[in-house]
């Protein structure tokens, strides 16, 4: 641990230079600075230990959300204490909850802050969604008895890799985890591999499954009232060096009947990705509350819309994929049913690739030329729309088998 923690020290004046030079930082931030420093907000006080749930960013926190109304359900006055680590997480549960759930950012993995965090809220457990692995706020947990589960867990084979890197510093991490709930069999076992104790691992579906039966309260977009019968392209979350990969293989689609949408991942790079638009000489419009058709491409420069815009879509290509990233959420995309598209880099979500691909809903795709044809052979199908509805169905309630196995922790 001493090498980890001189390591820390090392980046933690970059740590908070890089918080202020992100775009999304603003001037209101700045007091919550205190809180990456493990300060507890003063309003927090707990009068008894709350149940502690950490969700990285606006994904994880939708499947905490999850997690919060099945344990509300069963212990209505359980207190329950959210962390994120990003500025769009917190802003999604101040949406969710408001002032009705406390919740603050996560602090730095440093001794000093992890201590006084843990010092004032003193939870009787905390829950990690997906893979979170701070190695002080681990050790400190244990030495506190606090338990600690990783629910909805994810590990790749590219991530098991590097940590088998420092192999026996991170089994030891690894082996205090109470519990973990994996999202596919592969996953559970590089968990095993990376030290977790074999009978504490188990594998259940993804959480988001039961969030795309539970929710259905996306924004509306509307079409212009002209050109209403083209096909609509939507690429979600995607990131750089993918966007030039999916305008080359619109330009070689050729086909007025066809309107692309690229939705970045962040938005901040929406200024990146017009300039390309304009280097390609492609008549494109930013999205504003309609969608007009009468361009060729839709760039689309704001978070939570993506769901809004698979609701109008006939063909959807998940990002993340043409680069060793490993994938965004595919399952958005089948709850509309659409036909998908991506390219191979999908490790992050192979247990779900491979449903996919076997009840042919997701094609993975490997040139522009390919990519360009498919879309161009592109036919409704009232099928693939009940085999995507089917797929899901199949696949609910591991929120509540999650919950039964947390009931120890929970309750004691």
């Amino acid at each position: 641990m001493l090498f980890y923690n001189l390591f820390l020290y090392i980046l933690f004046p970059f740590a908070i230079l890089r918080l202020f030079s992100k775009k999304e930082f603003n001037l209101s931030e700045l007091p919550r600075i205190k809180e990456r420093l493990g300060k507890v907000n003063l309003e927090n006080n707990f009068q008894e230990k709350p149940i502690w749930i950490h969700a990285v960013s606006v994904g994880e926190v939708k499947v905490a959300s999850l997690l919060v109304k099945e344990i509300k359900k069963r212990h209505p006055n359980i207190k329950i204490f959210l962390t994120v680590s990003t500025l769009t997480g917190s802003r999604q549960l101040k949406k969710l909850y408001g002032n009705d759930l406390e919740h603050q950012y996560l602090p730095y993995d440093l001794n000093i802050f992890v201590k006084r965090f843990l010092s004032s809220i003193k939870p009787k457990c905390l829950i990690l969604i997906e893979t979170e692995i701070w190695p002080n706020l681990i050790n400190n947990c244990v030495k506190q008895n606090i338990p600690i589960a990783l629910l909805n867990g994810r590990l790749s084979e590219k991530s098991l890799k590097k940590y088998q890197r420092f192999e026996t510093f991170f089994k030891k991490i690894f082996s205090q985890l109470s519990l973990v709930i994996s999202q596919s069999q592969k996953d559970s076992d590089n968990f095993v591999i990376a030290g977790v104790i074999p009978h504490k691992v188990f594998f259940d579906h993804s959480l988001k499954f039961s969030d795309l039966v539970s929710s259905n309260d996306s924004k509306e977009i509307n079409k212009a009232d002209d050109k209403k019968e083209k096909k609509i392209i939507v690429c979600a979350s995607t990131h750089p060096k993918e966007e030039i990969f999916l305008i080359n293989a619109y330009k070689k689609l050729n086909d007025s009947n066809f309107h692309l949408v690229l939705i970045p991942r962040h938005p901040h790079r929406s200024e990146e990705v017009r300039k390309i638009l304009e280097d390609n000489k492609v008549a494109y419009v930013k999205f504003s509350n309609v969608l007009d058709l009468s361009y060729e491409i839709t760039l689309v420069d704001k978070m939570g819309l993506i769901e809004s815009f698979f609701k109008i879509a006939d063909i959807a290509f998940m990002g993340g994929t043409l680069i060793p990233h490993g994938g965004q959420n595919f399952l958005e995309a089948v709850k509309h049913g659409l036909p998908i598209y991506s390219g191979a880099s999908t490790y992050n979500f192979s247990g779900i690739v491979e449903d996919l691909q076997r009840l042919k809903i997701l094609n993975i795709i490997e040139t522009e030329s390919d990519l360009a044809s498919a879309w161009g052979n592109f036919s409704y199908n009232s099928d693939l729309k009940n085999r995507s509805n089917d797929y899901l169905l199949s696949r609910q309630g591991s929120v509540e088998r999650s919950i039964e196995k947390l009931l120890p922790f929970i309750e004691a």
